[in-house]
């Protein structure tokens, strides 16, 4: 995922208008958070290390309501360019997949339709 966002940056992508850019940023968060949450790791530790929180495969329940919260944050947003280029990019991503939506992120600045 990383990989993604890092290509979203740096490979060509076409001037974007704000929505669809953080829009993208929004959906790859809520991602993220999601995947942290199901797998149980920790979601927010400063004084964790990634690799401790990897081998030991658990998060605190303050970690996992603070995930669920942020994603909640995400979710319900109203602005347009956060809430609704979230949602927008959500609905391409649930129709078309990541990558493609990437791609055609990439060739146009614009979610597909």
């Amino acid at each position: 995922m990383i990989s993604d966002i890092y290509a979203v940056y740096v490979k060509g992508y076409r001037t974007r208008s704000q929505d669809v850019e953080e829009g993208i940023c929004q959906v790859l968060a809520h991602m993220w958070l999601s995947s942290k949450l199901i797998l149980g790791s920790n979601v927010a530790s400063s004084s964790t290390s990634t690799s401790t929180v990897l081998k030991r495969g658990t998060g605190s329940q303050y970690e996992k309501k603070l995930g669920e919260f942020f994603k909640h944050q995400i979710e319900s947003d109203i602005s347009h360019v956060y809430g609704d280029g979230c949602r927008a990019g959500q609905q391409a991503v649930h129709k078309y997949g990541l990558p493609s939506t990437l791609n055609h992120i990439q060739m146009t600045g614009c979610f597909p339709p």
